[in-house]
């Protein structure tokens, strides 16, 4: 049987759903299969011979939110197949990693440390999620995270087990983190003092706006400690942001940055799909974690369409009563950069997947586009920008060649604050489409170096 999501998620309607417990054998996965209960739920499975012999069967787990994806059973099953050829059985080996995560769980939590209370805040706070003891892993619940929360628990130093691995330029030092620096204070001991020493040392390497992420999550974090009874109060308490009060960004790049920007990113020492995605930010005006957080299933690249849904979105949309996803239409432009992305991303179902992630299917963490610039900046020889900078570049160039303003709040997925935004429902998908088309075309001038001045439309009638 060729398994696939679509298919998977078809056994859940009614319609759809066995008299009885059915079972499916899935193509090219010897021994995976899937099971379809009367019920509409749906698991995976693993039979295999034992190293003695015997016919054994494991449960890898239920398929849906809360559960495993098919790219994680196929992973699983992956593993469970590289054990069977050393000699192994992949039940016992399963157990054994079982014990030794709750040993290290138990060491962890008895510890009462800052370490071992940031794990507890980035899987229960920011993931929404439990402890599964059946499985000795976290697992999702129903409440709703933090969007992007590995990006979070990275800004304190954790990495989930399942999150990607930074890629770091070899020979760099690795920057000092919350945990590198206090992880191992006991929790209740740590001192305002302490607190405010990190964050100054943050401001001191030159990073002002960071401190101020760092501070807004570290207050966030002690009040949940608190609230949980795991330490006393707060001890952030009186703490002022570290960094001062942030000026708006003003910074757009000229038509001879963007050549320059173009041309030596082909040359810049990044993986191709980070080189990509710079220049889709450019192309398309959105925002980096909604590209780098992408999936193929949010694009039709025959019908030339982006739809970012919610759960992507800046929290102030999805926070809107009737929130909605974004539509964005691609020029010729955006979609020649997304099919070579689908061609380096071959099966897995991240536009940008995070090739330090086993399973494939993670998507970069959208700090790697950042830590590429910072890195590069030599050889970019474009001074003081930063990814988020090639939106409003986008925007600014939109504004620039005549297009309407409204239409350019829309591109972006601005609300414009007004009364008649709470009644317009038109989704403005031609002006839109305008937009970017006539955007991606003087892009595309402007790299050739055959731009001529702006000239903006007049508008008659």
């Amino acid at each position: 049987m060729k398994v696939t999501t679509t298919w998977l998620e078809a056994r859940k309607e009614p319609k759809n759903r066995p008299a009885q417990r059915t079972d499916y054998t899935v193509d090219g996965r010897e021994g995976l299969m899937v099971r379809v209960f009367p019920s509409g739920a749906v698991s995976f499975r693993f039979r295999y011979s034992a190293p003695g012999g015997e016919r054994r069967v494991m449960v890898l787990g239920e398929f849906g939110k809360g559960g495993l994806s098919l790219a994680d059973a196929h992973e699983m099953h992956a593993q469970a197949q590289r054990e069977l050829a050393k000699g192994l059985d992949p039940l016992e080996e399963r157990e054994k990693r079982r014990r030794a995560a709750e040993q290290a769980r138990a060491e962890r939590a008895g510890a009462d440390t800052v370490a071992s209370l940031v794990e507890q805040f980035v899987h229960r706070e920011l993931r929404a999620e439990r402890w599964d003891e059946s499985r000795s892993a976290w697992v999702k619940t129903r409440a709703e995270g933090r969007k992007r929360p590995d990006a979070a628990g990275a800004l304190l130093g954790y990495r989930a087990p399942d999150a990607p691995t930074a890629r770091r330029k070899k020979g760099a030092k690795p920057v000092p983190t919350f945990l590198s620096e206090l992880g191992q204070v006991k929790a209740p001991e740590l001192t305002k003092r302490q607190i405010i020493a990190f964050l100054d040392g943050i401001v001191d390497r030159g990073s002002p706006v960071t401190a101020n992420r760092t501070y807004a999550l570290l207050k966030q974090f002690f009040e949940w400690a608190a609230a949980k009874d795991l330490i006393p109060a707060s001890p952030m308490a009186g703490v002022k942001p570290p960094g001062g009060t942030e000026c708006p960004r003003d910074r757009i790049l000229t038509a001879e940055e963007i050549r320059a920007l173009w041309t030596n990113l082909d040359t810049a020492d990044m993986a191709e799909q980070t080189r990509l995605a710079l220049k889709l930010l450019l192309v398309t005006g959105q925002r980096r974690g909604e590209l780098t957080q992408a999936r193929w299933d949010h694009f039709d690249l025959d019908a030339k369409l982006w739809t970012i849904p919610v759960e992507l979105l800046k929290s102030a949309h999805s926070r809107r009563d009737k929130p909605e996803p974004h539509v964005v239409p691609l020029s010729d432009l955006a979609v020649t950069l997304l099919r070579r992305l689908k061609e380096l991303a071959g099966d897995s179902p991240a536009v940008l997947p995070a090739h330090a992630s086993k399973r494939h299917a993670k998507a970069d963490s959208e700090g790697v586009l950042s830590r590429a610039v910072r890195q590069n900046a030599d050889h970019l020889g474009i001074a003081h920008w930063t990814p988020h900078d090639l939106r409003r570049t986008a925007a600014s160039f939109m504004t620039k060649l005549g297009l309407p303003r409204l239409h350019v709040e829309k591109v972006l997925n601005h609300s414009t604050g007004d009364i008649a935004e709470v009644y317009d429902r038109h989704d403005y998908l031609p002006g839109k489409h305008a937009a970017l088309e006539r955007w991606g075309n003087h892009l595309q001038a402007i790299i050739e170096g055959r731009e001529q001045a702006v000239v903006p439309m007049v508008r008659h009638g």
